[in-house]
């Protein structure tokens, strides 16, 4: 990869709250990229700890970060106002309690070609609590049957598993993105609304990197069970949300996808509520 200024600018938008143990982890694994086109914008979204101090202090020593302080409005919220500023060809989503490998953007746009619509990289998942570690969303997934259906391919891979549920671990296309906006009224499944939003705009296939690239921290302040998780209400409205995205005549093999997404969900949430009741 040339890393040269002529290579495409990518905006890094980081919403913060309250995350100041991990930040400066979070901050440091991305200006340490490979690549180093980087614009990376900072959203304290009300942090009623240093956080925003220190997205300030790491603004003051690169010019490539920018720092938006504004009420506390949530995390799509924040998230917007980054798209809102953005300025780069390509938009990622890190969060600030979490880290990516050094070579996370690098792999990624290798993996952007014109015939790509969204590249996804694995996970490295740590458990804080038990100190334990393991990789995620690294083995192959098919590609999309002559035959088959756009929708269909993409709800299949809602299905397999979890790596296109997280607005994280991902590279998007800035004009598609800048279209669109994270639902601010929802406190359940809003990343993966945005991200099935943003793929029946773009065209082209996604693109899969499998390495572990994304560092997910599981056990902080932000990344623990949603109470949201455990009620089934919410994952029904998602559900509904799927429906209306399917269109009003869908194919039989998209009403079976939706279908295995809907069982897998309702297995989702049973362990959900198992384990909120464990913590």
């Amino acid at each position: 990869m040339n890393k040269s200024s002529t290579s495409p600018k990518i905006s890094i938008i980081i919403p913060i709250f309250n995350t100041a143990k991990y930040l400066p982890a979070c901050l440091d694994s991305v200006i340490n990229q490979t690549y180093q086109n980087l614009e990376v914008i900072l959203i304290d979204d009300g942090s009623t700890d240093n956080s925003g101090q220190i997205a300030d202090d790491y603004a003051k020593k690169d010019s490539r970060i920018q720092v938006l302080h504004q009420e506390n409005s949530g995390q799509s919220a924040a998230r917007n106002a980054g798209i809102k500023n953005a300025t780069g060809e390509y938009i990622s989503f890190i969060d600030s309690d979490d880290e990516i490998d050094e070579t996370f953007i690098e792999s990624l746009l290798d993996g952007f070609t014109k015939d790509t619509s969204l590249s996804v990289c694995g996970m490295h998942y740590k458990r804080l609590a038990s100190d334990s570690a393991n990789d995620v969303y690294i083995n192959p997934l098919r590609s999309r049957k002559q035959t088959e259906s756009k929708k269909s391919y993409l709800l299949y891979l809602l299905a397999v598993d979890g790596r296109m549920y997280s607005a994280v671990n991902k590279l998007y296309d800035a004009a598609t993105v800048k279209t669109l906006s994270f639902d601010t009224s929802l406190n359940f499944a809003e990343d993966t609304k945005f991200v099935y939003d943003y793929l029946a705009q773009k065209s082209g296939e996604p693109s899969f990197v499998l390495k572990p690239l994304y560092i997910y921290n599981f056990g902080t302040d932000t990344s623990t069970i949603k109470s949201s998780a455990t009620i089934w209400a919410n994952w029904q409205t998602s559900y509904r949300y799927f429906k209306k995205w399917l269109g009003p005549r869908p194919t039989i093999k998209e009403k079976f996808w939706l279908h295995m997404v809907h069982l897998r969900w309702r297995i989702s949430f049973v362990r959900s509520r198992r384990r909120a009741k464990k913590s």
